[in-house]
Order: C-alpha cells, then sequence, then structure tokens
C-alpha cells in the first residue's frame, strides 16, 4: 500500500438500557473520510491522520495501529486525548482527557476481523463499553484504508455507506 492513503471510518453504537438490552431506537452511524499516512514497521499497520471538528477546524492527530488480527490502538492527541486498546477477548481500561475533565471507562472487546490485501486494509471491531462495571454501549468500528487512486475515494464512500447499512441493519 502507498504511503498517502484514504482511510475509512464508520461507527455504529448502541446504549444499553437498564436490562441489559440495547436501545436501538438511538442507534446512529458517525462516519469518516480522510487522507492519512500509512506505515508498515515490524509487522504492525500504522494510520496517522488529523483529527478535526464538524466545521472543519484541526482538534488533533490520531493514529490507529493494527497488529496481527487481534490486537488495534486507536490514540488521539489534541483537545480529546487518549486512547482505545482493543484485544480479542479482553476487558481494558482506559482514561481519555477531554476539555470538562477525565473519562475513564471499560473496554471488552468481542470480536476483531483483519483483512490485509495489497492495496487495501479491512478492520472490523466489536466491543462493549463499560462504566463502573456496568455496560453502557455495545459498538461497532469499520476501518477502511485503501492507496489513493482514481477510484478509491468513490469505493471507500461506496464501501462506508454499505457498512452504515450493515450496522443500522443489525440494531
Amino acid at each position: 500500500m502507498d504511503r498517502e492513503i484514504l482511510l475509512g471510518i464508520t461507527g455504529m453504537q448502541w446504549e444499553m438500557m437498564d436490562d441489559g438490552e440495547q436501545k436501538t431506537e438511538d442507534a446512529e452511524a458517525v462516519e469518516m473520510l480522510t487522507s492519512a499516512d500509512y506505515f508498515f514497521k515490524n509487522g504492525k499497520h500504522y494510520f496517522v491522520y488529523d483529527e478535526t471538528s464538524g466545521s472543519g477546524r484541526k482538534i488533533g492527530k490520531s493514529k490507529i495501529k493494527i497488529t496481527g488480527d487481534r490486537i488495534v490502538e486507536i490514540m488521539k492527541a489534541g483537545e480529546m486525548r487518549g486512547g482505545l486498546f482493543f484485544e480479542k477477548d479482553k476487558r481494558t481500561l482506559t482514561c481519555y482527557e477531554t476539555p470538562y475533565g477525565q473519562l475513564h471507562f471499560g473496554v471488552w472487546t468481542t470480536g476483531i476481523d483483519v483483512d490485509v490485501k495489497e492495496d487495501e486494509i479491512l478492520a472490523e471491531i466489536r466491543y462493549r463499553m463499560e462504566m463502573e462495571d456496568k455496560p453502557m454501549a455495545d459498538c461497532c468500528v469499520k476501518i477502511h484504508a485503501c492507496s489513493k487512486g482514481e477510484k478509491s475515494a468513490q469505493m471507500v464512500r461506496e464501501l462506508m455507506e454499505h457498512q452504515k447499512q450493515d450496522l443500522i441493519k443489525a440494531e
């Protein structure tokens, strides 16, 4: 894969009700398409990109690191700092620094799928967020990285739309 890539990220979160069931009516897909730098070093895939606000203002730098098919890390620097560490079938604790204070929560990774091709990497992470040892939300993040090219932006947009529809149907 080239160093300069397109990175598409689609995420869905289903809030948990007190009885442990998903609150599907409030589920909403979040998506992002951006340019990123790609590196492969010591058997790990790295994606580095600028994080922007809804208005397009740069708010920090983010990095995704994929190690094999069992570990994915998402690290953010800037207004909101912190990281998410996903390891298949493991629970981890994390802290985010926000302008309003610290946010502590647990992440139980229920699944990670990674498909690496010559000019494309697809990853899906399924996890449950917990606060004070109580389930708060079931989540799914899909990552699509591909070399830039004439058709790559349209391909990524179409894949992201397909992923979003798959996530909505999963509710």
